[in-house]
């Protein structure tokens, strides 16, 4: 969708849709003249529909979602957050490449761009992507002293902070800094310990110097810093799902089980302990040098390094089992070299260089907890409860986890300028991964052996190659519509099972193979009634070999190969300003999802393998649609209104955290409306703005899945191959009120 603000055009005096310049292609164009299916938002526009997370931009994109905060999908095709996994939609912040989706879950920070790019990137983009990528740009340093502060309230106790002040430091200096805190209670409450739960605090801070060394030599420095400390989400049994069984033994063993009235109401009854913190930093160099005849060098550099330190009680009941404390740490480097033809010749063209070098380690820790040994095992016996006790408590399960990648990439892009009408593009690139990896499992109380294994492999090393391409072609069908026609693969690195697991793997299941995809699109787009409408749409068929995807042996989620898979569809964006004050936005995707083939595919809960082959996909809804609306009106000397609202509607699909396809993690479809209002001065100093979301409290599961080791507690029904389900609930009704000043 081409979200921009409409503007009077000085000569016809007529609507039109503000032009929306994107990065996508490495140049600076018109979104209407990138022929890739390609959704873009301008900061302003975010801003001012109050959208401060990728998950709040994901409500309103075709074919783009985020679900529990650490997967990102394109077209339904995308990776956990915390495995040791390469992602399959890639983030780039100022070209700069994040590795995990867990380090970008925070709140987003003077943003010029907002780019969602579907289909694999490789041929213009450091790091391969098999599903597409986020190419998000944020503010550089301007001449001109300006600066912004932004104060805000809410409900929950929620308030927050923030500004930006931008000055020339010398004639070629200038300077850029931006900050952002906002804070909250949680939204639940557990009634096991009468304790509210889910608070949560961001911080996030960037820092920008651009040296401008004459008319050739430029120089960004930039430092950013981001910080997210959280209770966790509210993690409630879904009543649908209930087991008598399991409620029996539960209520027996600790007095009470975790069912609660409403699966929806932000109200548990069990042991709360989730919390997590997550901290990040990095400093990029980007140098950009122009030749005297308009080529252009590129150089980005940039080191980061993300931690994040999780507690959790999996299992979730009335009492204290198997606590868990867990620390990942990426460290990574990144040069990436561009040279770039100058634009507008017969032959345009960007030729590219990669590398990349990532460490990545998780150590984790669980203890009995103190009613591990008893009463639980001691319910089964005596004789290993007491066995269990004599035992080691704090460290009853140790696991780390190390993994050192290398790699490299050459990439580049020809485009044939064939006539004013007709284009033609063709990329090449050639990427080689080298991992090596450990994993040990510790197993230090003999009786944890009872619903988990020790395993140590050591010395795992994966070393993958791979040529992938991209070609397309464009017609100007007229001067304001577009046809192009793309063909195009991308490629993932195999790697390791970072988990430990009921069952050890062994170094033949823990070593996972890569993952290929192909892509073809057919689009359009196109600019009507006189530039105050755009219409662009694509028809897409992606096919992937060798998915890596998630399976769930009662524990803890294991990576597999899942076959062949094919996510084909249709995707349609459109912008219209009827007349000034107003403007309309629409969005729909239409995707059919299968299983060419899956074989040996996770089992049903207290089943065996199935054969998933002509089965839908998880995570892959039918139908996604969004429309937005504003109006905008002058209505006393220097003063403004605005009001608008968001609808966006997500069909029904399974959410489950495994793809056994469980119909019991089947989520129905759900609407989710957002609305504003508010007033502005007409010069732009100041405003302030109501802002609703989740308007009509709809309630939806981000996630589901089976209760952690519920064979031990009969929650598995293994004749009808059901569980009981846990649900991951987003987030309920709220309001803030926030007001920004600018000077």
């Amino acid at each position: 969708v081409l979200f921009a603000v409409p503007v009077i055009s000085a000569m016809a005096q007529e609507v039109v849709v503000e032009e929306i310049i994107v990065t996508a292609q490495k140049r600076a164009e018109n979104i209407q003249d990138v022929p890739i299916s390609i959704t873009a938002f301008s900061g302003d526009f975010l801003v001012e529909n109050g959208m401060v997370s990728i998950e709040d931009v994901s409500r309103i994109t075709p074919n783009f979602s985020v679900y529990s905060s650490n997967r990102l999908t394109i077209r339904g095709i995308g990776s956990s957050g915390n495995n040791a996994i390469e992602s399959s939609v890639g983030v780039f912040i100022d070209g700069v490449y994040y590795p995990r989706p867990r380090s970008v879950i925070g709140k987003l920070l003077d943003v010029e761009t907002f780019e969602v790019l579907r289909g694999p990137q490789g041929t213009l983009f450091g790091r391969n992507t098999v599903a597409g990528a986020l190419n998000i740009t944020t503010r550089n340093p301007l001449e001109e002293a300006s600066g912004t502060i932004e104060l805000g309230i809410g409900d929950y106790d929620a308030y927050e902070l923030g500004g930006m002040y931008n000055a020339a430091l010398s004639d070629n200096v200038a300077a850029r800094v931006a900050f952002k805190y906002v804070d909250r209670d949680g939204y639940g409450t557990n009634t096991h310990d009468g304790e509210d739960f889910g608070a949560r605090d961001d911080l996030v801070a960037r820092g920008k110097v651009l040296f401008d060394l004459g008319d050739r030599l430029s120089l960004l420095v930039t430092a950013d810093y981001a910080e997210i400390n959280s209770e966790g989400n509210a993690v409630e049994l879904l009543n649908s799902t209930r087991s008598t069984v399991f409620e029996a033994i539960t209520t027996a063993l600790y007095g009470s089980s975790p069912v609660t009235e409403d699966s929806y109401d932000w109200k548990i009854n069990q042991v709360h302990l989730d919390g997590f913190k997550d901290e990040q930093r990095g400093v990029s160099l980007d140098i950009n040098y122009e030749y005297g005849n308009a080529m252009a060098l590129r150089s980005i550099t940039a080191v980061r390094e993300w931690q994040a330190d999780n507690t959790d009680l999996d299992v979730r009941l009335p009492a204290s089992l198997a606590p868990g404390s867990t620390r990942f740490q990426t460290d990574t480097f990144s040069q990436e070299i561009q040279l770039i033809s100058p634009a507008g010749n017969t032959l345009d063209w960007l030729a590219g260089l990669y590398y990349y070098q990532e460490g990545y380690d998780i150590d984790e820790t669980r203890s009995a907890g103190d009613s591990f040994c008893d009463p639980t095992i001691s319910a089964i016996s005596a004789p290993l409860g007491a066995l269990c006790l004599a035992s080691e408590q704090e460290k009853a399960n140790v696991i780390t986890f190390s993994q050192e990648l290398e790699s490299i990439a050459f990439f580049g892009q020809l485009t044939w300028n064939i006539s004013d009408t007709w284009d033609a593009s063709l990329g090449i690139r050639w990427s080689a991964d080298r991992k090596n990896g450990d994993f040990d499992d510790q197993v230090n109380n003999p009786v944890v052996t009872m619903i988990h294994s020790p395993e140590t492999t050591l010395g795992m090393k994966r070393d993958d190659s791979k040529t992938t391409g991209f070609a397309n072609v464009n017609w100007y069908v007229t001067e304001d519509v577009m046809l192009f026609a793309t063909w195009s693969t991308g490629y993932k690195s195999g790697g390791f099972n970072s988990n430990g697991g009921a069952q050890p793997l062994g170094e033949d299941r823990r070593i996972f193979a890569p993952e290929e995809s192909t892509n073809y699109e057919l689009g359009v787009k196109s600019e009507l009634l006189d530039g105050s409408m755009t219409v662009n749409a694509t028809l897409y068929r992606t096919d992937l070999d060798d998915f890596q995807d998630l399976g769930f042996d009662g524990l803890s989620f294991v990576v597999i190969n899942a076959g062949k898979l094919r996510q084909q569809g249709i995707e349609a964006d459109i912008n219209w300003a009827p007349i000034d004050p107003l403007r309309i936005v629409a969005g729909v995707s239409y995707l059919d999802s299968e299983y060419l083939s899956f074989e040996g595919a996770p089992p049903l809960p207290g089943g065996t393998a199935q054969d998933l082959t002509g089965e839908r996909r998880n995570l892959s809804p039918e139908w996604q649609t969004s429309l937005a609306a504003d109006w905008t009106q002058s209505f006393a000397d220097g003063l403004e209104w605005y009001v608008g609202a968001s609808w966006s509607w997500v069909d029904e699909q399974n959410v489950g955290g495994s793809s056994n396809n469980n119909p019991q993690s089947m989520q129905d479809a759900f609407s989710f409306i957002n609305a504003r209002l508010g007033l502005r001065s007409a010069d732009g100093d100041w405003n302030v703005t109501l802002f609703g979301n989740n308007l009509s409290d709809e309630d939806y599961c981000q996630a589901i899945f089976d209760q952690p080791i519920g064979g031990l507690f009969g929650a598995v029904d293994a004749v009808n191959n059901t569980s009981v389900q846990r649900c991951v609930l987003g987030a309920p009704q709220t309001w803030n009120l926030r007001a920004t000043f600018r000077f």
